[in-house]
């Protein structure tokens, strides 16, 4: 992203809106530490033009270029869809606003938003408003004020029916995603492109569009978001003006396809350490701080008893940070007392992993790992029920349990609920008859609940890959993640390239064998002396 003093793009402002670090890093953080763009990001950027180009041809339009010059000249021409371009406007703010938040509009002052069927049909003077304050008021308006140019590129534009016959047309912004519900980001968007277009036409739309995956079209009313982004563009340019990025707190469901998000660890493993701790969640960790727990040193020495009065910690959650914060201190594990049972062995033994791509809404590799004790040796296959079209779904799932039906006494040892999830689903979907899932799923054996109930890893996170790199397991491809697992099964179905295939198999096999991997390793564990300590049954509750 090109930046240029003074100014806003609508992007960065939404990247604020979604992490509060990101656009700061963006314009001044240190470039050679920003990692290469995930695949996956490139592939739902195609994903959404595809998308622009399924609604430009069934809703055709005049096509402009960037600039409010190409833009003014299409609304001039009374153009009823406009697609593409960039509208620029200097917004004007007050300092310190004052006054009560707009009124929403009721549902009976807008009509109902378009289906791929009809056309966009508003009552009159609902969808525009031409007195109500906006960022674009004139400086000599606002005794203090500041302004900033801000820019945004807009997907689709479509014409007020209630504009007509009036003097001056004027248009409400459509903006195309492909999420699968409305977010707030995408309604903010759409707030500061009516900001934007209300300076450029003298009229500010009061509702906007979105149109989605489903390729429907969603209303959004605007009043409320106007006043978010207004905040919300007042606290970017002030971020900006700091010396330091802001502090954040890394959500690892959030963060793991950011381009920073290896500089951010590194930031917060200098400056708030604590936020690292698996536990500390964005609501715990300013709990902690308050109770002047800064530290994994702190946390790992204070009293139990001090951290279980912490107000709304919660003496389980008080107990269990604590006991996070002693094995990564040690670096080492720390079991607990009494594992509830002991892990269940067999001749032979599946170890199983599923590879899903929701993007197509199909579990497309169903993997196992067969172990088998031969005498003093085992033997060990890896069996991959491939579905190489989404259609073929059913013959995988089909495959799968016919495998599993082979060693009806083994046990199935999986790594946490999706397994679990989608052999209901798939189930369901396939019309499997109900015993035989239900059958299936008593003999499955989550190694992730049983780390949660029996010990306490000295690493950041307890996800497959963490704990078993920490056991010294290594993928064959070390990029490899569930994102690329999505993007390589993408890749196939448009390319017909084999070796995204190949690289799926290859991943798969290998989630299997770390779930072999920590198996082992619990089997092991599960019989040393448990040290002193509470059971994991006073976890209970929280």
């Amino acid at each position: 992203m090109e930046f240029q003093q003074g100014s806003v793009d609508a992007e960065e402002l939404l990247a604020f809106f979604r992490c509060r670090r990101l656009p700061y890093l963006d314009r001044f953080g240190p470039q050679e530490a920003k990692l290469p763009p995930e695949s996956l990001l490139e592939q739902w950027r195609r994903d959404r033009q595809a998308l622009q180009a399924a609604v430009l041809e069934r809703f055709p339009g005049e096509e402009v270029a960037p600039g409010n010059e190409a833009l003014l000249a299409a609304m001039a021409a009374g153009a009823e869809r406009i697609y593409g371009g960039q509208v620029v406007a200097k917004l004007f703010w007050e300092v310190d606003p004052e006054g009560a938040a707009e009124a929403e509009p009721t549902d009976s002052e807008v009509a109902l938003a378009p289906s791929l069927e009809t056309e966009v049909e508003l009552t009159e003077d609902n969808s525009t408003d031409k007195t109500s304050s906006s960022l674009a008021l004139p400086p000599e308006a606002i005794p203090e004020f500041r302004s900033v140019w801000v820019s945004s590129s807009l997907d689709l534009l479509i014409r007020d029916p209630s504009s007509i016959g009036k003097g001056q047309l004027s248009y409400l912004p459509v903006h195309i995603r492909i999420g699968k519900r409305p977010k707030p980001e995408y309604e903010l968007l759409l707030a500061l492109q009516a900001e934007l277009l209300g300076s450029l036409q003298g009229q500010v739309p009061k509702c906007g569009f979105l149109i989605l995956k489903d390729g429907k079209w969603h209303l959004v009313h605007l009043s409320r978001r106007r006043t978010q982004v207004r905040r919300l563009l007042q606290d970017y340019l002030h971020s900006l003006e700091q010396a330091e990025p802001p502090q954040v707190f890394m959500a690892r469901s959030r963060c793991h396809l950011c381009h920073w998000r290896e500089h951010c660890r590194q930031l917060n493993a200098v400056a708030q350490p604590l936020s690292l701790l698996p536990g500390v969640t964005g609501f715990r960790y300013p709990l902690l701080q308050e109770a002047g727990i800064h530290s994994i040193e702190a946390l790992a020495n204070a009293r139990l008893e001090m951290l279980q009065a912490i107000p709304k910690l919660g003496a389980g959650v008080a107990l269990q940070l604590q006991l996070q914060a002693r094995a990564t201190l040690s670096r080492k594990p720390l079991w607990l007392q009494s594992p509830p049972q002991a892990l269940p062995t067999a001749p032979v033994e599946l170890y199983f992993d599923i590879e899903a791509d929701p993007r197509h809404n199909v579990a497309y590799l169903l993997g196992l790992l067969v172990v088998e004790q031969a005498e003093e040796n085992k033997v060990v296959n890896y069996y991959s029920c491939l579905a190489a079209e989404p259609r073929e779904e059913g013959q995988a799932w089909q495959q799968f349990l016919q495998l599993v039906q082979r060693y009806p006494e083994a046990p199935i040892y999986h790594f946490h609920s999706f397994e679990v999830q989608t052999c209901r689903r798939l189930g369901e979907q396939h019309q499997t008859d109900p015993r035989e899932v239900r059958q299936l799923l008593k003999r499955f054996v989550d190694l992730h609940s049983w780390v949660q109930r029996s010990v306490v890893l000295p690493i950041e996170s307890y996800s497959l890959k963490n704990i078993a790199r920490w056991l010294g397991f290594k993928w064959r491809l070390p990029e490899g993640s569930g994102a690329h697992s999505i993007y390589w099964y993408s890749q196939w179905l448009e390319t017909r390239d084999r070796r995204y295939l190949e690289q799926s198999l290859i991943y798969n096999e290998d989630d299997c064998r770390a779930t072999y991997c920590l198996k082992n390793w619990l089997s092991q564990g599960s019989v040393l002396a448990p040290v002193d300590g509470p059971s994991p049954d006073t976890w209970a509750g929280h």
